[in-house]
């Protein structure tokens, strides 16, 4: 009797066991390994602002994390892709290099991506463009941080203007004339000479009437002067003021005058003035002649 409640205690210690044994190996068999990713992301803000004439000179830096271990014993290349949203590679901005960055062998970081605007003269615009990972030379990193809400993947650039929202209209006012006269082109004999002005602003023209020249009597004084305003680019503020010649008529000395430009007039609306350089001449028997020359800065009240 005593032999058989052993065996009997035997058989039940080693179905324990057995049953043990596969309660262990089905929590085995249940058992997650966590995977391990590995990213690449861009580091910082996902949105930057760039100043258009600040960064013209001062290029702005992005640079490309790594989230690994232990960096790689060989190069990592991310391929790049950029678009634009009214701003255009080449003409609003330039981005260096613009293809494809490299972590380097060793490295948690890449290479430094470098954003330089370029400081024209299209005014008053929203720019902004996009650069995006789209691809990177290790299949299994991915790209952007995180394993379902990705972040920081891409940077989306924003260009601030140095331009200003005021219009061409803004001429159509009393102005104040800035004269620089002389006998010759480059001597003058009066700089600054205060004068006054007055704009009349029709489209892209702008009419300036008044003493335009400092006259001395018998050239009639109140000149009106065409000038065009020929913007830049489209939506620039700043630009070209022109008019080419205007003959003024015969004075009381008998003798027929004339503006003739000399080179480009420009204008900028933001800081309300308008320049222009010109001669003053006179018919002599057919020749015009060379009488003195005016330089005006008109500029708004």
């Amino acid at each position: 009797m005593k032999g058989m409640k052993r065996m009997k205690s035997k058989a039940i210690l080693l179905l324990a066991i057995f049953l043990l044994a596969g309660i262990v190996s089905c929590n085995k068999k249940k058992e997650v390994v966590d995977p391990v990713f590995e990213f690449v992301s861009f580091i910082g803000n996902s949105s930057v602002n760039v100043n258009e004439f600040t960064n013209s000179t001062v290029p702005y830096p992005l640079v490309v994390q790594l989230w690994v271990f232990k960096p790689y014993s060989e190069d990592i290349t991310l391929t790049l892709a950029i678009t634009g949203s009214n701003a255009v590679q080449g003409i609003d901005f330039t981005v260096t290099p613009s293809d494809a960055l490299k972590i380097k062998a060793g490295s948690l970081t890449s290479d430094t991506l470098w954003i330089k605007t370029i400081d024209n003269s299209a005014g008053n615009l929203a720019r902004t463009f996009e650069i995006k990972i789209t691809a990177v030379s290790k299949n299994d990193i991915k790209i952007g941080l995180g394993v379902e809400a990705k972040t920081n993947a891409s940077v989306a650039v924003t260009i601030i203007d140095d331009e200003c929202a005021t219009q061409i209209s803004s001429y159509n006012a009393a102005l104040n004339n800035s004269l620089d006269w002389g006998y010759a082109s480059d001597v003058w004999n009066e700089t600054g000479r205060a004068l006054s002005a007055t704009g009349a602003v029709s489209g892209n023209n702008v009419t300036i009437s008044g003493d335009l020249i400092y006259y001395d009597g018998f050239i009639p004084g109140n000149i009106s002067l065409p000038l065009t305003l020929t913007p830049n680019s489209v939506g620039a503020t700043r630009g070209k003021a022109t008019f080419g010649t205007l003959l003024l008529g015969t004075a009381t000395d008998g003798y027929s005058y004339r503006l003739l430009e000399i080179g480009e007039g420009s204008y900028d609306v933001c800081s309300g003035t308008i320049t222009t350089h010109f001669d003053l001449q006179w018919d002599d028997g057919g020749t015009w002649s060379n009488y003195y020359y005016v330089r005006s800065v008109y500029s708004v009240h």
